[in-house]
């Protein structure tokens, strides 16, 4: 199974803001639906900072 962890980006400081992240929607320009592996849901306002696939972390920088 490939998760990772989103992590949020604000004044360089990343805050981890959800675990075992298995799809990232976007929504529109600046907002993206995160969905977890048992079901959990998160909408963000932010843009992609950095995907880490060897690392297992994407990285959102919020507006």
């Amino acid at each position: 199974m490939c998760d990772f962890n989103a992590y949020l980006k604000n004044d360089n400081i990343e805050k981890l803001i959800m675990e075992n992240v298995t799809h990232i929607t976007p929504m529109d320009e600046k907002t993206f639906l995160l969905k977890g592996l048992l079901g959990e849901r998160m909408e963000v306002q932010a843009a992609i900072e950095d995907i880490n696939l060897a690392g297992n972390r994407i990285v959102l920088k919020a507006l």
